[in-house]
């Protein structure tokens, strides 16, 4: 969503949505027409200055290229701002469910109904200004989390790294798939039998569209995929 002046302007909160998966696609405005909508109130609005929240830089990246606002001019970690206790008591309050939105309870409620909803209020001094600000989040329980935790097979993978390996045409066969979880990202390594010298070519093809493919369709970070060829079924010599 779109938060200007303490108000949502535009977009639809990932809290609102049925399953994780779903929920991630809006974050990283997955979707063209939610994107188009974001994208034409910036404009109208002309914000100079946006603050993008993600998980990890790549979050955030994408979230620039699909909304076309230009470069990211600083990076802020959490750890930058707040403190040991503040992150831990976050994670906790992930951990049961709840998520925090940097808006009224008001602007959530008229966009989010059926939701468990808690205001929060937090006093502030901004500056040396010795006035306190009133900054008011809210706490909401995403229809998700009640669901509880999802995985994705191995098995899942495997078939999507065969249907997109076999739909090159000039693989023999694929020998063995190895899957590796590893700091929340996959490196996977497939031995492959292929019909001749040609195919070598397009081994870098099969491992930026495998990867591409396991993207998509289950939000998981590839980092690395390794063919190796196992056995080359046909070899052309030529003759002097």
């Amino acid at each position: 969503i779109l938060i200007y002046k303490n108000k949502v302007l535009a977009g639809v909160s990932a809290k609102q949505a049925n399953t994780t998966i779903e929920a991630v696609k809006r974050a990283i405005f997955y979707n063209l027409e939610h994107r188009q909508e974001v994208r034409e109130m910036i404009k109208k609005e002309n914000i100079r200055k946006i603050l993008i929240i993600g998980t990890s830089k790549k979050m955030v990246n994408q979230i620039v290229d699909r909304l076309s606002i230009g470069r990211v001019c600083k990076f802020i970690n959490i750890e930058d701002i707040s403190t040991k206790y503040e992150i831990e008591v976050a994670k906790q309050s992930r951990k049961e469910g709840n998520h925090v939105i940097p808006v009224p309870a008001v602007e959530i409620k008229s966009m989010a109904s059926g939701l468990s909803i808690n205001s929060l209020k937090r006093l502030f001094r901004k500056g040396n200004n010795r006035n306190m600000v009133v900054l008011e989040k809210t706490i909401i329980r995403p229809t998700f989390s009640y669901i509880g935790k999802f995985y994705i097979s191995a098995d899942v993978i495997k078939q999507i790294i065969e249907y997109e390996v076999y739909s090159f045409g000039s693989i023999d066969r694929i020998n063995k798939i190895n899957i590796e979880n590893c700091n929340n990202f996959m490196n996977i390594f497939v031995s492959i039998n292929i019909n001749d010298l040609e195919t070598i070519k397009k081994i870098e093809d099969i491992q930026q569209i495998i990867k591409k493919s396991i993207e998509k369709m289950t939000l998981v970070n590839v980092q690395k995929i390794d063919i190796n060829i196992h056995k080359i079924k046909k070899i052309n010599f030529l003759q002097c």
